[in-house]
Protein backbone atom coordinates (compact mmCIF):
# COMPACT_ATOMS: atom_id res chain seq x y z
CA UNK A 1 0.00 0.00 0.00
CA UNK A 2 2.97 2.32 0.01
CA UNK A 3 5.92 3.28 -2.15
CA UNK A 4 8.89 5.54 -1.64
CA UNK A 5 9.19 8.68 -3.75
CA UNK A 6 12.62 9.98 -4.76
CA UNK A 7 11.97 13.18 -2.80
CA UNK A 8 11.92 11.12 0.40
CA UNK A 9 8.17 11.35 1.05
CA UNK A 10 5.92 8.36 1.52
CA UNK A 11 3.37 8.11 -1.27
CA UNK A 12 -0.01 6.57 -0.55
CA UNK A 13 -1.03 4.17 -3.28
CA UNK A 14 -4.40 3.13 -1.87
CA UNK A 15 -6.62 5.43 0.21
CA UNK A 16 -10.02 3.90 -0.27
CA UNK A 17 -9.98 1.57 2.74
CA UNK A 18 -8.47 4.24 5.06
CA UNK A 19 -6.32 1.53 6.61
CA UNK A 20 -2.60 0.95 6.53
CA UNK A 21 -2.63 -2.82 6.61
CA UNK A 22 -0.44 -3.91 3.73
CA UNK A 23 -0.17 -7.45 2.44
CA UNK A 24 3.34 -8.01 3.71
CA UNK A 25 5.23 -11.32 3.71
CA UNK A 26 4.71 -13.30 6.89
CA UNK A 27 7.19 -15.19 9.03
CA UNK A 28 7.22 -17.08 12.34
CA UNK A 29 5.02 -20.20 12.40
CA UNK A 30 1.82 -20.41 14.43
CA UNK A 31 1.90 -21.87 17.94
CA UNK A 32 0.24 -24.99 19.24
CA UNK A 33 -2.09 -25.14 22.19
CA UNK A 34 -0.93 -25.30 25.82
CA UNK A 35 -2.56 -25.56 29.23
CA UNK A 36 -3.70 -22.60 31.30
CA UNK A 37 -2.98 -22.12 34.99
CA UNK A 38 -4.80 -20.38 37.81
CA UNK A 39 -3.45 -17.42 39.79
CA UNK A 40 -5.16 -17.42 43.18
CA UNK A 41 -4.11 -15.26 46.15
CA UNK A 42 -1.00 -16.88 47.67
CA UNK A 43 -0.11 -16.80 51.34
CA UNK A 44 2.50 -14.19 52.22
CA UNK A 45 6.03 -15.56 52.21
CA UNK A 46 8.49 -14.77 54.97
CA UNK A 47 11.13 -12.20 54.04
CA UNK A 48 14.29 -13.83 52.76
CA UNK A 49 17.66 -13.24 54.40
CA UNK A 50 19.56 -10.77 52.19
CA UNK A 51 22.22 -12.61 50.21
CA UNK A 52 24.51 -11.31 47.46
CA UNK A 53 24.27 -13.04 44.09
CA UNK A 54 27.44 -15.09 43.65
CA UNK A 55 29.71 -14.75 40.66
CA UNK A 56 30.87 -11.80 38.59
CA UNK A 57 28.27 -9.69 36.80
CA UNK A 58 27.95 -10.43 33.10
CA UNK A 59 29.60 -7.88 30.89
CA UNK A 60 27.61 -6.04 28.26
CA UNK A 61 29.47 -5.57 25.00
CA UNK A 62 29.85 -1.91 24.08
CA UNK A 63 28.74 -1.53 20.45
CA UNK A 64 28.55 2.25 20.14
CA UNK A 65 30.79 2.18 17.06
CA UNK A 66 28.48 -0.29 15.31
CA UNK A 67 25.39 1.82 15.95
CA UNK A 68 27.21 4.94 14.74
CA UNK A 69 28.42 3.08 11.63
CA UNK A 70 24.85 1.96 10.87
CA UNK A 71 23.83 5.65 11.04
CA UNK A 72 26.76 7.05 9.03
CA UNK A 73 25.88 10.05 6.86
CA UNK A 74 26.80 8.35 3.57
CA UNK A 75 24.23 5.58 4.11
CA UNK A 76 20.51 5.72 3.49
CA UNK A 77 18.61 8.00 5.85
CA UNK A 78 15.39 7.10 7.68
CA UNK A 79 12.18 8.68 6.34
CA UNK A 80 11.13 11.96 7.96
CA UNK A 81 8.04 12.89 5.92
CA UNK A 82 4.83 10.91 6.34
CA UNK A 83 1.19 10.93 5.32
CA UNK A 84 -1.39 11.92 7.89
CA UNK A 85 -3.95 9.77 9.68
CA UNK A 86 -7.63 10.50 10.29
CA UNK A 87 -10.10 10.35 13.17
CA UNK A 88 -13.86 10.80 13.51
CA UNK A 89 -16.02 11.27 16.59
CA UNK A 90 -17.94 8.30 17.93
CA UNK A 91 -20.08 7.56 20.97
CA UNK A 92 -18.38 6.03 23.99
CA UNK A 93 -19.92 3.05 25.80
CA UNK A 94 -21.61 3.77 29.12
CA UNK A 95 -20.16 2.59 32.44
CA UNK A 96 -21.79 0.05 34.73
CA UNK A 97 -21.62 0.69 38.46
CA UNK A 98 -20.08 -2.05 40.58
CA UNK A 99 -19.62 -2.59 44.32
CA UNK A 100 -16.02 -1.45 43.93
CA UNK A 101 -16.50 1.46 41.50
CA UNK A 102 -17.43 0.97 37.84
CA UNK A 103 -16.61 -0.97 34.69
CA UNK A 104 -16.76 -0.19 30.98
CA UNK A 105 -17.10 -3.04 28.51
CA UNK A 106 -15.67 -2.54 25.02
CA UNK A 107 -15.22 -5.68 22.95
CA UNK A 108 -13.46 -8.93 23.75
CA UNK A 109 -9.87 -7.93 22.91
CA UNK A 110 -7.15 -7.19 25.46
CA UNK A 111 -7.20 -3.67 26.90
CA UNK A 112 -3.72 -2.29 27.48
CA UNK A 113 -2.73 -0.05 30.40
CA UNK A 114 -4.98 3.05 30.53
CA UNK A 115 -3.80 6.58 31.39
CA UNK A 116 -5.30 9.05 33.86
CA UNK A 117 -4.77 12.68 32.92
CA UNK A 118 -6.56 15.90 33.85
CA UNK A 119 -9.28 14.01 35.82
CA UNK A 120 -10.01 11.76 32.86
CA UNK A 121 -9.11 8.16 32.17
CA UNK A 122 -8.06 7.53 28.56
CA UNK A 123 -8.29 3.98 27.31
CA UNK A 124 -8.08 1.98 24.11
CA UNK A 125 -11.06 -0.01 22.89
CA UNK A 126 -8.73 -3.01 22.56
CA UNK A 127 -6.08 -4.48 20.28
CA UNK A 128 -8.68 -5.43 17.65
CA UNK A 129 -10.42 -2.05 17.77
CA UNK A 130 -9.87 1.36 16.19
CA UNK A 131 -11.20 3.21 19.20
CA UNK A 132 -9.92 5.60 21.85
CA UNK A 133 -12.09 6.95 24.67
CA UNK A 134 -11.98 9.39 27.58
CA UNK A 135 -14.15 9.03 30.69
CA UNK A 136 -14.48 11.06 33.85
CA UNK A 137 -12.03 9.34 36.15
CA UNK A 138 -14.25 8.94 39.23
CA UNK A 139 -17.67 8.45 37.62
CA UNK A 140 -16.96 6.76 34.30
CA UNK A 141 -19.13 9.32 32.51
CA UNK A 142 -18.10 9.47 28.83
CA UNK A 143 -16.23 12.65 27.83
CA UNK A 144 -15.31 11.91 24.22
CA UNK A 145 -14.78 9.00 21.84
CA UNK A 146 -12.80 8.62 18.63
CA UNK A 147 -12.80 6.21 15.74
CA UNK A 148 -9.27 5.97 14.31
CA UNK A 149 -8.39 4.85 10.83
CA UNK A 150 -5.99 2.22 12.24
CA UNK A 151 -6.34 -0.51 14.84
CA UNK A 152 -4.53 -1.52 18.02
CA UNK A 153 -4.16 1.71 20.09
CA UNK A 154 -1.33 1.71 22.63
CA UNK A 155 -1.15 3.10 26.14
CA UNK A 156 -1.37 6.93 25.86
CA UNK A 157 1.34 9.35 26.99
CA UNK A 158 -0.06 12.75 28.03
CA UNK A 159 1.63 16.10 28.73
CA UNK A 160 0.97 19.81 28.10
CA UNK A 161 -2.66 19.08 27.23
CA UNK A 162 -1.73 16.58 24.50
CA UNK A 163 -2.12 12.79 24.54
CA UNK A 164 -0.16 10.68 22.07
CA UNK A 165 -0.76 7.06 21.12
CA UNK A 166 0.60 4.62 18.59
CA UNK A 167 -1.71 2.27 16.77
CA UNK A 168 -0.36 -1.17 15.98
CA UNK A 169 -1.47 -0.48 12.43
CA UNK A 170 0.39 1.90 11.82
CA UNK A 171 -0.04 5.56 12.89
CA UNK A 172 0.98 7.87 15.72
CA UNK A 173 -1.87 10.19 16.80
CA UNK A 174 -1.70 13.38 18.90
CA UNK A 175 -5.05 14.27 20.50
CA UNK A 176 -6.19 17.21 22.63
CA UNK A 177 -6.82 15.70 26.05
CA UNK A 178 -9.80 17.91 26.92
CA UNK A 179 -11.84 17.57 23.72
CA UNK A 180 -10.43 14.67 21.72
CA UNK A 181 -9.55 17.04 18.87
CA UNK A 182 -7.15 15.58 16.32
CA UNK A 183 -3.97 17.69 16.44
CA UNK A 184 -1.59 15.77 14.17
CA UNK A 185 -0.81 12.21 13.10
CA UNK A 186 1.68 10.35 10.93
CA UNK A 187 1.50 6.95 9.26
CA UNK A 188 4.92 5.60 10.30
CA UNK A 189 5.12 1.92 9.38
CA UNK A 190 3.50 -1.46 9.83
CA UNK A 191 3.38 -2.62 12.61
CA UNK A 192 4.09 -0.34 15.61
CA UNK A 193 4.67 -2.38 18.78
CA UNK A 194 5.87 0.25 21.27
CA UNK A 195 4.05 3.09 23.06
CA UNK A 196 5.29 6.70 22.70
CA UNK A 197 7.06 8.76 25.35
CA UNK A 198 6.92 12.52 25.99
CA UNK A 199 9.66 14.69 27.53
CA UNK A 200 10.76 18.29 27.08
CA UNK A 201 8.07 19.05 24.49
CA UNK A 202 9.19 16.13 22.32
CA UNK A 203 7.61 12.78 21.46
CA UNK A 204 9.85 9.73 21.15
CA UNK A 205 8.68 6.63 19.34
CA UNK A 206 9.85 3.83 17.05
CA UNK A 207 8.65 2.32 13.80
CA UNK A 208 9.71 -0.18 11.10
CA UNK A 209 11.12 1.33 7.93
CA UNK A 210 10.38 -0.32 4.59
CA UNK A 211 12.80 2.01 2.84
CA UNK A 212 14.94 5.12 3.13
CA UNK A 213 14.25 8.78 2.53
CA UNK A 214 16.82 8.98 -0.26
CA UNK A 215 16.11 5.67 -2.01
CA UNK A 216 19.32 4.00 -0.83
CA UNK A 217 19.18 0.50 0.69
CA UNK A 218 18.62 0.14 4.42
CA UNK A 219 21.94 -0.01 6.28
CA UNK A 220 23.03 -3.53 7.19
CA UNK A 221 21.42 -4.60 10.45
CA UNK A 222 18.79 -1.85 10.47
CA UNK A 223 15.09 -2.70 10.61
CA UNK A 224 13.53 0.05 12.75
CA UNK A 225 13.84 3.74 13.50
CA UNK A 226 13.79 5.73 16.72
CA UNK A 227 12.32 9.16 16.01
CA UNK A 228 11.64 12.42 17.82
CA UNK A 229 8.74 14.75 16.96
CA UNK A 230 7.63 18.13 18.28
CA UNK A 231 4.76 17.49 20.70
CA UNK A 232 2.56 20.42 19.62
CA UNK A 233 3.18 20.45 15.86
CA UNK A 234 4.34 16.94 14.99
CA UNK A 235 7.45 18.27 13.23
CA UNK A 236 10.10 15.61 12.66
CA UNK A 237 13.21 16.46 14.71
CA UNK A 238 15.63 13.54 14.29
CA UNK A 239 15.80 9.81 13.49
CA UNK A 240 18.14 6.92 14.33
CA UNK A 241 18.37 3.45 12.81
CA UNK A 242 17.83 0.55 15.26
CA UNK A 243 18.47 -3.20 15.08
CA UNK A 244 14.83 -4.03 16.04
CA UNK A 245 11.79 -2.38 17.58
CA UNK A 246 11.81 -0.65 20.96
CA UNK A 247 10.68 -2.82 23.85
CA UNK A 248 7.62 -1.31 25.63
CA UNK A 249 8.53 2.42 25.36
CA UNK A 250 11.51 4.76 25.20
CA UNK A 251 12.52 6.10 28.62
CA UNK A 252 13.38 9.76 29.25
CA UNK A 253 15.61 10.76 32.19
CA UNK A 254 17.50 14.01 32.63
CA UNK A 255 18.54 15.29 29.20
CA UNK A 256 18.66 11.82 27.74
CA UNK A 257 16.42 9.17 26.23
CA UNK A 258 17.14 5.46 26.65
CA UNK A 259 15.79 2.48 24.73
CA UNK A 260 15.96 -1.28 24.97
CA UNK A 261 15.36 -3.01 21.65
CA UNK A 262 13.88 -6.47 21.22
CA UNK A 263 17.36 -7.59 20.18
CA UNK A 264 18.51 -6.79 23.74
CA UNK A 265 20.47 -3.67 22.81
CA UNK A 266 20.44 -0.70 25.22
CA UNK A 267 21.13 2.78 23.79
CA UNK A 268 21.50 6.18 25.46
CA UNK A 269 20.92 9.32 23.35
CA UNK A 270 20.58 13.05 23.79
CA UNK A 271 16.90 14.05 23.69
CA UNK A 272 17.53 17.29 21.80
CA UNK A 273 19.77 15.95 19.03
CA UNK A 274 19.54 12.16 18.91
CA UNK A 275 23.32 11.96 19.40
CA UNK A 276 24.31 8.51 20.65
CA UNK A 277 26.18 8.54 23.98
CA UNK A 278 26.58 4.76 24.15
CA UNK A 279 25.10 1.50 22.94
CA UNK A 280 25.59 -1.90 24.51
CA UNK A 281 24.68 -5.43 23.49
CA UNK A 282 23.24 -6.48 26.83
CA UNK A 283 20.66 -9.25 26.20
CA UNK A 284 18.28 -6.84 27.97
CA UNK A 285 14.74 -8.08 28.59
CA UNK A 286 13.05 -4.92 29.89
CA UNK A 287 12.97 -1.18 29.41
CA UNK A 288 15.66 0.46 31.57
CA UNK A 289 15.06 2.53 34.71
CA UNK A 290 17.53 5.39 35.16
CA UNK A 291 18.06 7.57 38.22
CA UNK A 292 20.50 10.42 38.77
CA UNK A 293 21.54 10.75 42.42
CA UNK A 294 24.60 12.39 44.04
CA UNK A 295 26.30 12.75 40.69
CA UNK A 296 25.84 9.06 39.83
CA UNK A 297 23.74 7.84 36.92
CA UNK A 298 22.41 4.41 37.84
CA UNK A 299 20.59 2.17 35.38
CA UNK A 300 18.55 -0.88 36.34
CA UNK A 301 17.29 -3.44 33.83
CA UNK A 302 16.77 -7.17 33.50
CA UNK A 303 18.82 -9.26 31.14
CA UNK A 304 18.72 -12.75 29.74
CA UNK A 305 21.20 -15.49 30.49
CA UNK A 306 21.20 -19.09 29.31
CA UNK A 307 21.98 -22.10 31.48
CA UNK A 308 24.28 -24.87 30.31
CA UNK A 309 21.33 -26.95 29.11
CA UNK A 310 20.09 -24.01 27.04
CA UNK A 311 17.11 -22.99 29.17
CA UNK A 312 16.54 -19.26 29.67
CA UNK A 313 17.53 -17.43 32.82
CA UNK A 314 16.92 -13.82 33.84
CA UNK A 315 18.61 -11.47 36.31
CA UNK A 316 18.54 -7.86 37.45
CA UNK A 317 21.48 -5.67 36.43
CA UNK A 318 22.68 -2.35 37.82
CA UNK A 319 25.05 -0.38 35.61
CA UNK A 320 26.53 3.03 36.52
CA UNK A 321 28.04 5.99 34.66
CA UNK A 322 28.55 6.55 30.95
CA UNK A 323 30.82 3.58 30.24
CA UNK A 324 28.48 2.00 31.49
CA UNK A 325 30.08 -0.02 34.29
CA UNK A 326 28.14 -3.04 35.55
CA UNK A 327 27.81 -2.92 39.35
CA UNK A 328 25.98 -6.16 40.09
CA UNK A 329 23.63 -8.90 38.99
CA UNK A 330 20.80 -9.94 41.30
CA UNK A 331 17.93 -12.42 41.66
CA UNK A 332 19.20 -14.72 38.93
CA UNK A 333 16.58 -17.39 38.20
CA UNK A 334 15.21 -19.80 35.61
CA UNK A 335 12.96 -17.90 33.23
CA UNK A 336 10.51 -20.09 31.33
CA UNK A 337 8.38 -16.97 30.91
CA UNK A 338 10.83 -15.60 28.30
CA UNK A 339 11.93 -18.95 26.86
CA UNK A 340 10.56 -19.50 23.36
CA UNK A 341 10.67 -23.29 23.83
CA UNK A 342 7.99 -22.86 26.50
CA UNK A 343 6.21 -19.75 25.28
CA UNK A 344 5.58 -20.90 21.71
CA UNK A 345 3.37 -23.72 23.08
CA UNK A 346 1.52 -21.55 25.62
CA UNK A 347 -2.13 -20.53 25.66
CA UNK A 348 -0.99 -16.92 25.43
CA UNK A 349 0.79 -17.59 22.13
CA UNK A 350 -2.42 -19.09 20.72
CA UNK A 351 -4.51 -16.16 21.98
CA UNK A 352 -2.03 -13.60 20.62
CA UNK A 353 -1.98 -15.35 17.24
CA UNK A 354 -5.78 -15.17 17.12
CA UNK A 355 -5.65 -11.46 17.98
CA UNK A 356 -3.15 -10.95 15.16
CA UNK A 357 -5.49 -12.71 12.73
CA UNK A 358 -8.22 -10.24 13.64
CA UNK A 359 -5.90 -7.42 12.55
CA UNK A 360 -4.90 -8.98 9.24
CA UNK A 361 -1.90 -11.05 10.35
CA UNK A 362 -3.37 -14.49 9.69
CA UNK A 363 -0.02 -15.82 8.50
CA UNK A 364 1.98 -14.57 11.48
CA UNK A 365 3.88 -11.38 12.21
CA UNK A 366 5.07 -9.55 9.08
CA UNK A 367 8.77 -9.54 8.20
CA UNK A 368 8.85 -5.80 8.96
CA UNK A 369 8.19 -6.52 12.65
CA UNK A 370 11.52 -8.35 12.93
CA UNK A 371 9.71 -10.68 15.34
CA UNK A 372 12.53 -13.20 15.22
CA UNK A 373 14.58 -10.92 17.48
CA UNK A 374 11.76 -10.74 20.02
CA UNK A 375 11.22 -14.50 19.87
CA UNK A 376 14.87 -15.25 20.52
CA UNK A 377 15.30 -12.77 23.36
CA UNK A 378 11.98 -12.75 25.25
CA UNK A 379 9.88 -15.54 23.73
CA UNK A 380 7.14 -13.51 21.99
CA UNK A 381 6.53 -13.76 18.26
CA UNK A 382 3.23 -12.05 17.39
CA UNK A 383 2.41 -8.38 16.91
CA UNK A 384 -0.10 -8.56 19.76
CA UNK A 385 2.35 -10.07 22.24
CA UNK A 386 5.14 -7.71 21.15
CA UNK A 387 2.90 -4.69 21.76
CA UNK A 388 1.70 -6.19 25.04
CA UNK A 389 5.16 -7.11 26.32
CA UNK A 390 5.95 -5.21 29.54
CA UNK A 391 8.65 -7.52 30.85
CA UNK A 392 10.25 -7.81 34.29
CA UNK A 393 10.71 -4.07 34.52
CA UNK A 394 12.06 -2.72 37.79
CA UNK A 395 10.09 -0.30 39.98
CA UNK A 396 12.58 2.04 41.69
CA UNK A 397 11.11 2.62 45.15
CA UNK A 398 13.25 4.49 47.69
CA UNK A 399 16.15 2.31 48.82
CA UNK A 400 14.77 -0.79 47.11
CA UNK A 401 13.71 -2.10 43.73
CA UNK A 402 10.68 -4.33 43.20
CA UNK A 403 9.82 -6.25 40.05
CA UNK A 404 7.83 -9.23 38.84
CA UNK A 405 9.98 -11.99 37.35
CA UNK A 406 7.62 -14.58 35.89
CA UNK A 407 6.17 -16.38 38.89
CA UNK A 408 7.67 -14.20 41.64
CA UNK A 409 7.55 -10.62 42.87
CA UNK A 410 11.03 -9.80 44.15
CA UNK A 411 12.36 -6.90 46.25
CA UNK A 412 16.08 -6.13 46.12
CA UNK A 413 18.34 -3.59 47.77
CA UNK A 414 18.94 -0.91 45.12
CA UNK A 415 22.50 -0.31 46.26
CA UNK A 416 23.76 -3.87 46.63
CA UNK A 417 21.28 -6.08 44.78
CA UNK A 418 20.70 -8.29 47.83
CA UNK A 419 17.29 -9.97 47.81
CA UNK A 420 15.12 -8.53 50.61
CA UNK A 421 12.00 -10.63 50.05
CA UNK A 422 10.34 -12.62 47.33
CA UNK A 423 6.69 -13.55 46.98
CA UNK A 424 5.63 -16.54 44.89
CA UNK A 425 2.69 -15.92 42.53
CA UNK A 426 0.37 -18.90 42.15
CA UNK A 427 -0.31 -20.20 38.69
CA UNK A 428 1.19 -22.15 35.82
CA UNK A 429 3.84 -20.56 33.59
CA UNK A 430 2.57 -22.80 30.79
CA UNK A 431 -0.27 -20.27 30.49
CA UNK A 432 2.31 -17.97 28.92
CA UNK A 433 4.08 -14.79 29.98
CA UNK A 434 4.36 -13.61 33.57
CA UNK A 435 1.87 -14.58 36.28
CA UNK A 436 1.51 -10.99 37.50
CA UNK A 437 1.88 -7.47 36.17
CA UNK A 438 4.75 -5.14 36.91
CA UNK A 439 4.24 -3.60 40.39
CA UNK A 440 3.31 0.04 41.02
CA UNK A 441 3.90 2.14 44.19
CA UNK A 442 1.08 3.00 46.61
CA UNK A 443 2.39 4.88 49.64
CA UNK A 444 4.73 2.54 51.51
CA UNK A 445 3.35 -0.44 49.65
CA UNK A 446 3.35 -1.94 46.18
CA UNK A 447 0.39 -3.11 44.14
CA UNK A 448 0.11 -5.53 41.23
CA UNK A 449 -2.51 -7.71 39.53
CA UNK A 450 -2.11 -11.45 39.03
CA UNK A 451 -2.86 -13.11 35.72
CA UNK A 452 -5.98 -14.54 37.36
CA UNK A 453 -7.29 -11.05 38.17
CA UNK A 454 -6.39 -10.68 41.87
CA UNK A 455 -5.26 -7.18 42.83
CA UNK A 456 -2.71 -7.53 45.62
CA UNK A 457 -1.37 -4.70 47.79
CA UNK A 458 1.73 -5.62 49.80
CA UNK A 459 4.03 -3.93 52.26
CA UNK A 460 7.09 -2.80 50.31
CA UNK A 461 9.38 -3.54 53.27
CA UNK A 462 8.51 -7.20 53.78
CA UNK A 463 6.00 -8.33 51.15
CA UNK A 464 3.16 -8.85 53.64
CA UNK A 465 -0.30 -8.88 52.03
CA UNK A 466 -2.27 -5.81 53.11
CA UNK A 467 -5.35 -5.75 50.88
CA UNK A 468 -6.87 -7.55 47.94
CA UNK A 469 -9.51 -6.91 45.28
CA UNK A 470 -11.01 -9.02 42.51
CA UNK A 471 -11.14 -8.03 38.85
CA UNK A 472 -12.95 -11.10 37.55
CA UNK A 473 -10.82 -11.83 34.49
CA UNK A 474 -7.28 -12.20 33.21
CA UNK A 475 -4.92 -9.21 33.39
CA UNK A 476 -1.53 -8.78 31.72
CA UNK A 477 -1.16 -4.97 31.65
CA UNK A 478 0.23 -2.82 34.46
CA UNK A 479 -2.52 -1.07 36.49
CA UNK A 480 -2.48 2.67 37.13
CA UNK A 481 -3.32 4.65 40.28
CA UNK A 482 -4.79 8.14 40.69
CA UNK A 483 -6.78 9.88 43.45
CA UNK A 484 -7.44 6.73 45.46
CA UNK A 485 -8.61 4.76 42.41
CA UNK A 486 -7.09 1.75 40.65
CA UNK A 487 -7.64 1.44 36.87
CA UNK A 488 -7.07 -1.88 35.12
CA UNK A 489 -7.39 -3.07 31.53
CA UNK A 490 -8.44 -6.72 31.30
CA UNK A 491 -7.79 -9.37 28.67
CA UNK A 492 -11.52 -9.77 28.04
CA UNK A 493 -12.12 -6.18 26.92
CA UNK A 494 -12.99 -4.24 30.11
CA UNK A 495 -11.81 -1.16 31.93
CA UNK A 496 -12.18 -1.87 35.66
CA UNK A 497 -12.12 1.12 38.06
CA UNK A 498 -11.82 0.42 41.81
CA UNK A 499 -12.37 3.13 44.42
CA UNK A 500 -10.11 2.22 47.36
CA UNK A 501 -10.99 5.40 49.31
CA UNK A 502 -7.30 5.53 50.25
CA UNK A 503 -5.49 8.74 49.17
CA UNK A 504 -2.11 6.98 49.16
CA UNK A 505 -3.28 4.98 46.14
CA UNK A 506 -2.07 7.70 43.81
CA UNK A 507 0.80 8.97 41.70
CA UNK A 508 1.12 6.30 38.98
CA UNK A 509 -1.25 7.48 36.23
CA UNK A 510 0.23 5.67 33.21
CA UNK A 511 2.59 2.87 32.20
CA UNK A 512 5.99 3.63 33.72
CA UNK A 513 4.50 6.19 36.12
CA UNK A 514 4.59 9.28 33.90
CA UNK A 515 4.84 10.46 30.31
CA UNK A 516 8.62 9.98 30.53
CA UNK A 517 8.09 6.27 31.45
CA UNK A 518 10.71 6.72 34.19
CA UNK A 519 9.78 3.74 36.39
CA UNK A 520 10.80 5.73 39.47
CA UNK A 521 8.30 6.23 42.32
CA UNK A 522 7.56 9.88 43.19
CA UNK A 523 9.89 11.37 45.81
CA UNK A 524 6.96 11.92 48.18
CA UNK A 525 6.82 8.16 48.62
Amino acid sequence: MRSLASSGTWVLTALAAMSCRAQLPREVPSASSGSAGSAALPASAAPATPQPDDGPPPDAEIITDRVLAMNASHLGRPPSTFRTGHVTARAAPKPVKTAQGYEVKFGSAMITTPTVYDRKVLVSGGFNSRQLFAFEATTGKPVWGLALDDDGPSNPACDQGVCVINTESCTIFAIAADTGKHLWSWWLGDPLTSAPTIAGGRVFTSFPAAGTADGKPLPAGASHVLAAFDLQKGTSLWQLWLDSDVMSSPVAAGEFVYVTTFAGTVIKLEQATGKVRYAMKASATSAPVVQFQDGVESMYYTRRGDAEQGSAEEMIIRADHNEPKTRYKAARKKAAYIDKKVQFDSDYAVEASAADSGNGFGGGAPASANAGMAAQNVGVKSVSSMQGFQGSRVLRLGARNVNTMGDEVIATDAETGSVLWREKVSGDLAAGGALATAPVPAGNSILYVTLGGDVQRRDAANGKLLKGYQVGGRVRSQPVLAGGWIYIGTDDGRLVAIDTKDPTVDGWPTWGGNAQRSGVAPLTR
